[in-house]
């Protein structure tokens, strides 16, 4: 009769055991993700421009001013754009990575001049791996997001470092200033920047970005828009991938990806970027505890 008492008690023991066991070899693993992690930053923080002594209207920026920025060429020739988040993985769009032959991607991480090949800041890698999101829908572009994983580290310098990625909050961005860098196209049948150029794009609320020359089916929470609505200024082709960031007066964060529009810049159409913190957890999916992360400026 007391049988079964003793194996509950015996099994609560292996249990307890077990636990104790699991969290001691989590500990341990953290400990060494931490000690992997040791001095690959340097000094260097995330989101921190370096500021010198798809882009239409834009002006170029100093050599090297966002260290996160990343080309993607496909056979030679510039297709998307990408952002470091850490010292292995990008952000892009889905639309830049679904359907498109990985093997031939070359990534360019620390590039001013897309047509330098001799640029001293450069580091040049292939695709590992990526992944689109399972529901991305190329017909609406919604879920326009993509995860790469570069096929090795990256040397984290001043040329080349992560970005911040966003932190917590109700991700109301309405009313602030977007700042999109690229080498896109400086006009919707021009030709493509060699050097990197930034527009800076007012942020509009959903609601009033349905009211523009959009259906209003168009826009959904998933995405967000910028821009002016005499056009003018805006991302274009070759930005697709690249992100939509914002300088928080402590450091720069990503809180979109460049998606899709309108032509470019025409009025009434403002930019569509896919809206990051709709997708962290999928991004933390793919990425676990993977790479490592460069902490913000204090």
């Amino acid at each position: 009769m007391y049988l079964p008492r003793l194996t509950l008690l015996c099994g609560l023991i292996l249990l307890v055991h077990f636990c104790s066991h699991s969290q001691a070899e989590d500990r341990r693993l953290k400990t060494r993700s931490r000690g992997r992690c040791d001095g690959v930053c340097k000094s260097y923080t995330c989101g921190t421009v370096n500021r010198s002594g798809r882009v239409v209207g834009g002006t170029p920026t100093s050599a090297g001013k966002y260290p996160w920025l990343v080309s993607l060429f496909y056979r030679g020739k510039l297709y998307c754009g990408a952002t470091l988040i850490n010292n292995r993985y990008l952000i892009t769009a889905a639309h830049c990575v679904k359907r498109v032959n990985l093997n031939n991607v070359k990534i360019v991480l620390g590039s001013y001049n897309k047509t330098d090949v001799h640029e001293p800041s450069r580091q040049v890698r292939k695709v590992g791996t990526w992944w689109a999101h399972q529901l991305f829908d190329r017909r609406s572009y919604n879920n326009d997001i993509g995860i790469i994983m570069l096929n090795e580290e990256v040397e984290i310098t001043k040329h080349v470092r992560p970005v911040c990625l966003p932190v917590s909050g109700d991700g109301n961005y309405t009313g602030l200033t977007g700042i999109v860098p690229g080498w896109g196209r400086l006009s919707e049948n021009g030709y493509p920047s060699e050097v990197v150029h930034e527009v800076k794009v007012p942020i509009i609320s959903n609601e009033e970005c349905k009211k523009k020359k959009y259906r209003p089916s168009e826009i959904t929470d998933n995405m967000m828009c910028a821009g002016y609505d005499e056009g003018k200024i805006d991302a274009c082709q070759g930005d697709s991938g690249g992100p939509l960031l914002l300088d928080t007066g402590k450091n720069i964060e990503i809180i979109g990806v460049v998606s899709w529009g309108q032509g470019c810049a025409r009025a009434k159409y403002p930019g569509v970027y896919t809206r990051l913190e709709k997708y962290m957890d999928f991004v933390n999916s793919k990425i676990y505890d993977q790479g490592c992360f460069c902490p913000p400026p204090n």
